[in-house]
């Protein structure tokens, strides 16, 4: 099965000049701990609730989501496999990956996403495995 097939197509995304109370704010009232960053349609960053915690927040400073997002994004294709994707979540310890094309975004897949269908449950056993695992810094 192909990434396409079980992404999310409706993204809520922020841009790089929202202020951060503002983004924090959807994100609560969305209950979503993460959105994607998005320039003129390009995928730009990612911002987490713990960007914010420990960018903005714990250093009192009112900023902008550029000032904070995380700027290198991992990403899949929409053809890629959800093999691949769980893979690459386990990889780099992540439960959601935007899903780009030709630099735009065009959909989101989540660790949930990759648990439906059943089939591939030992990709998503392991990929949960690799997420839990402590890092080594």
């Amino acid at each position: 099965m192909i990434v396409q097939d079980v992404m999310s197509k409706q993204v809520v995304t922020c841009s790089p000049n929202d202020y951060v109370n503002e983004v924090a704010e959807q994100m609560r009232s969305l209950d979503i701990g993460c959105l994607p960053v998005v320039s003129k349609k390009k995928l730009v960053g990612m911002i987490t609730d713990r960007d914010i915690v420990t960018r903005a927040v714990a250093k009192d400073v009112k900023c902008k989501v550029e000032n904070i997002m995380t700027k290198t994004v991992i990403s899949v294709s929409p053809q890629e496999t959800t093999a691949e994707a769980s893979i690459l979540m386990g990889k780099h310890q992540v439960r959601r990956l935007p899903v780009v094309e030709n630099e735009e975004l065009v959909g989101f897949v989540s660790l949930a996403d990759l648990a439906f269908p059943f089939p591939h449950i030992q990709e998503i056993s392991e990929a949960i495995q690799s997420i839990s695992e402590p890092r080594s810094y």
